[in-house]
């Protein structure tokens, strides 16, 4: 189930009950091995892009105006994530984005090494308070959330052609899209089999993350100077 985006200024309009059920119900159906839903169900809910693409570049400001990138969390595997406060799906999914984040934020996949979620809020114009509170409700506890609020010209969900939320796009470290549409069982399905199983390289990506604790370590210690 899920709510129209609204890329324009002006009302939201919810779908029919009929749309909302015949949504779940390809939800439902979309294979567990598989990484991606089917192509009418893309269809429906993303109309730019498709599995193998690469994901466009996201440039927003967080609640506090700073200017985010998607590029920024190269060589990750993202979750780019399309909500927002006032869909009432999306903050029923929130608790299983949440979790997953935190069970995979720090694995090692074959596509990437470690885990983001880059939230893309739909909120509009005027709903900063609505859009904070619904982040520190849900506590959704990470750096990466954009949004329109101040001007209302949400680029990233027009760039990706999002029609209805709660939605989102799987990429991998290079910025491929790898899958689209994925929520809960399916999602952590897809996180399992992507996730990197040589002992070798589960070691160097340890030293890696080690290495680059000591950087930020060390870092810290010269700006409290």
């Amino acid at each position: 189930m899920g709510f129209p985006a609204e890329h324009h200024r002006g009302p939201v309009i919810a779908d029919g009950i009929a749309e909302l059920r015949r949504t779940m119900r390809l939800t439902a159906l979309l294979p567990l091995l598989a990484l991606g839903l089917t192509a009418s169900a893309q269809q429906e809910r993303l109309t730019n892009v498709k599995v193998g693409d690469q994901a466009p570049e996201i440039v927003m400001a967080d609640p506090e105006g700073r200017v985010l990138r998607l590029s920024e969390l190269k060589g990750k595997v993202v979750l780019v994530d399309f909500w927002a406060s006032w869909c009432r799906p999306c903050r029923m999914d929130n608790p299983n984005v949440r979790r997953i984040y935190h069970s995979y934020k720090d694995r090692t996949f074959t596509v990437g090494d470690g885990y983001a979620v880059f939230s893309v809020s739909l909120d509009r114009v005027g709903g900063l308070d609505a859009w904070k509170a619904a982040i520190a409700k849900d506590s959704l506890d990470w750096k990466w959330h954009v949004g329109a609020v101040t001007d209302g010209e949400n680029g990233a969900s027009e760039e990706y052609g999002v029609r209805f939320i709660p939605t989102n796009v799987l990429i991998d470290g290079t910025g491929k899209v790898i899958a689209v549409d994925l929520h809960g069982e399916a999602l952590e399905a897809a996180l399992q089999q992507l996730l990197e199983r040589d002992p070798a390289r589960l070691e160097a990506a340890s030293k890696r993350r080690a290495a680059e604790a000591r950087d930020q370590e060390k870092a810290g210690r010269k700006q409290d100077r």
